[in-house]
């Protein structure tokens, strides 16, 4: 039996397979371009190879999405569901894409699951559910979106949540906030990370235009992946319909990593931060429900336990600065 992970070559859905594989599962990437690991810097899924398939599908592809997934009809435990673009200033450049992939796409799987019979789906969701409301929010906490990345998760639970009590699917959805750590270089991301941990990389005089008056829930992604594993594994009487946030639980000042990370390095890269908010979010999350629920108890709750591991990945990499 096999766990179908959506956006498994993600920086998320990586960890994730990887925390399966290590616990013995066997594990099948869907993504696109998800062709096996050479030169994707995966490094931490190499030695579960054996236990590890891959499909290279886009999910707006409806026949090739229902074609890869019907060869393991019979053999699916579960679906964690990760495709996402992700929020930021650039989601709305291309807003009819990305609602389609986000939305769209996860319905496409959805029906698959209903098709094959799929007896579990694990919808990767996002605390961008809440809106711009302040620190401290509950899985109670009304859901406002303030930006069309926030709409798509809105949307992508409720409809995740009818396809469940529907076509009898156990649905469960983890709230996932801001994530940082091995498995994804700061170079390749927004202006603001490369600020904070670029220079964990080398990076050297970047400058945001904000942030700098801003503090955020940033969760290690082994955090994230382990809390998302606690809720694959948690009794349907505790997790089924259930969302769940799946965060550090600590507000952490943007200024403050950028500071430890100086001091981390014994070297003051050049960064900055400008006034204000770079994300339109409040923080931090209320953990309570994943702790007390399914036993979640994040490591890297420190900001520079978490950077100092994410160092020692990129040097392990070749990637350090």
């Amino acid at each position: 039996m096999a766990i179908l992970v959506f956006g498994g070559m993600g920086h998320v859905g990586s960890w994730i397979a990887h925390d399966l594989l290590e616990a013995g599962e066997e594990v099948v990437i869907f993504d696109l371009g998800a062709r096996g690991l050479a030169g994707r810097g995966l490094d931490y899924l190499e030695p579960y190879a054996d236990r590890l398939s891959f499909e290279d599908v886009d999910i707006l592809d409806t026949h090739t999405l229902f074609e890869r997934m019907r060869a393991w009809e019979g053999r699916i435990d579960a679906v964690i569901f990760g495709v996402a673009v992700i929020a930021g200033p650039t989601f709305r450049l291309r807003p009819f894409r990305n609602i389609q992939v986000n939305t769209v796409g996860m319905i496409n799987v959805l029906e698959m699951c209903r098709i094959l019979g799929v007896p579990k789906f694990v919808n990767l969701s996002s605390g961008a559910v809440y809106g711009t409301a302040s620190g401290g929010q509950t899985e109670e906490t009304p859901a406002v979106a303030s930006d069309l990345y926030g709409a798509t998760k809105i949307a992508n639970e409720t409809l995740a949540s009818q396809y469940g009590n529907t076509y009898d699917i156990d649905v469960r959805h983890a709230r996932l906030y801001f994530v940082y750590g091995p498995g994804k270089l700061p170079s390749t991301m927004h202006v603001l990370y490369q600020a904070m941990f670029g220079p964990l990389q080398g990076l050297s005089d970047v400058a945001a235009a904000s942030g700098g008056d801003q503090g955020l829930d940033w969760t290690h992604v082994r955090d994230t992946a382990q809390g998302v594993v606690h809720l694959l594994r948690a009794p349907a009487e505790v997790a089924r319909g259930e969302a769940f946030n799946i965060s550090c639980g600590v507000s952490t000042p943007h200024q403050t990593i950028v500071d430890t990370v100086t001091d981390l390095l014994g070297r003051d890269s050049g960064m900055t931060l400008g006034a204000g908010r770079f994300f339109e979010r409040g923080a931090p999350l209320d953990i309570a429900k994943s702790v007390q629920g399914l036993g979640f108890a994040p490591r890297f709750t420190d900001i520079r336990d978490g950077l100092a591991d994410y160092h020692d990945w990129l040097k392990s990499v070749g990637q350090a600065g």
